[in-house]
């Protein structure tokens, strides 16, 4: 098998007629790379010298583009008439992301998806009884809906600084909880660093160390190469806009600490999922890390919920799992759903 890269096929590398006759070619591409609208993507659709082999070897005319030059990487990829597999394939539903596959000429497209659109032809689906059945996921989640945003950011810190309390300081799982922000995307680029430097400011007054705090955004990385598994990462709490909303797996993650306004079912879906992951998929002697926790201000990211728990009979939960209790008064901490607490458990698909 030949795993290529977008540049190694455009290149030539290793990717040539015999090559893909005699073997399997695999390449890992991104949505980007062959939508047409993009400069990066215009490249698959130009004339590529590195590949005029494959204008000698494709014998079939009628399969290539119109008005597309026989030796782009785009006829070459038509023409072996490929299995797409689609991750995240909510985002491949606009006209030009339909338009991009069907250029592909595939065999077969295989989504991959938590929250599949409507009509989807769906062929295979873990409901949440087999997750929660196989301990992969932390339920129930533990859910407080609070007054203001300063309540959400006390709250983050004191629900950890009471599992600290509570736990045994040399259970590794207890020194890898972390506690990921997200803050509203939609804001000016300078309304959002505002925001970040606010949010960072007030958990640095509230006690944390600025070496366990990190931000994760389009323009600024401070996640790169670092191994938040490691016993040894000293990272607690992740500021981030939208760029750990979906694609992002660390089981260690306990408390979504969110003052955006979610007014998605599968924005608040794939929020979710970020702290649903059970660590080492096994429960733990300690129920308290058997649950995750979700904290807003947001009536609308509220609302939402409601919706997702309104649809967890078609996904294999019962009300057993699940209660809810519309409660301001305070409760740092708890390990079972309570005052001022509302416990819903989401699918995970």
């Amino acid at each position: 098998m030949q795993v290529y890269s977008k540049e190694q096929a455009l290149m030539g590398q290793n990717f040539t007629p015999s090559a893909v006759t005699e073997q399997l070619s695999l390449f890992v591409l991104s949505y980007d790379s062959f939508r047409t609208s993009k400069k990066e993507g215009r490249k698959a659709y130009q004339e590529n010298g590195y590949l005029a082999e494959f204008a000698k070897w494709m014998d079939d005319p009628s399969v290539l583009l119109a008005d597309t030059d026989e030796t782009a990487l785009i006829q070459v990829i038509r023409y072996l008439n490929p299995v797409v597999i689609v991750d995240e394939s909510h985002h491949a539903t606009s006209d030009l992301s339909v338009e991009m596959l069907q250029n592909f000429n595939p065999s077969f497209v295989f989504d991959l998806t938590a929250t599949p659109k409507k009509k989807s032809n769906i062929i295979s689906f873990v409901d949440a009884a087999r997750l929660k059945k196989a301990n992969m996921v932390k339920l129930p989640v533990i859910v407080y809906n609070r007054k203001s945003q300063a309540d959400v950011y006390g709250d983050a810190i004191a629900i950890r600084a009471n599992w600290r309390h509570r736990l045994n300081e040399s259970r590794k799982p207890a020194d890898a909880i972390f506690a990921p922000s997200f803050f509203p995307g939609p804001a000016p680029q300078q309304c959002r660093q505002h925001h970040i430097r606010k949010i960072k400011k007030t958990l640095v007054d509230g006690g944390i160390s600025e070496q366990e705090i990190a931000i994760k955004t389009g323009d600024k990385d401070e996640l790169k190469n670092v191994d938040l598994l490691s016993p040894d990462c000293p990272i607690r709490y992740i500021i981030t806009v939208n760029a750990l909303k979906e694609g992002w797996d660390c089981p260690f993650a306990y408390v979504l600490a969110t003052v955006a306004n979610r007014t998605s079912t599968v924005d608040v879906e794939q929020i979710l999922g970020r702290v649903l992951r059970l660590p080492y998929t096994q429960k733990n002697s300690s129920e308290v890390l058997n649950l995750s926790y979700v904290i807003t201000s947001s009536a609308d990211f509220h609302q939402t919920l409601e919706k997702v728990v309104a649809g967890l009979n078609s996904a294999g939960f019962s009300s057993r799992d699940y209660r809810a209790q519309d409660v301001d008064v305070p409760h740092y901490g708890c390990a079972h759903p309570g005052a001022g607490a509302t416990s819903y458990c989401p699918a995970s698909r």
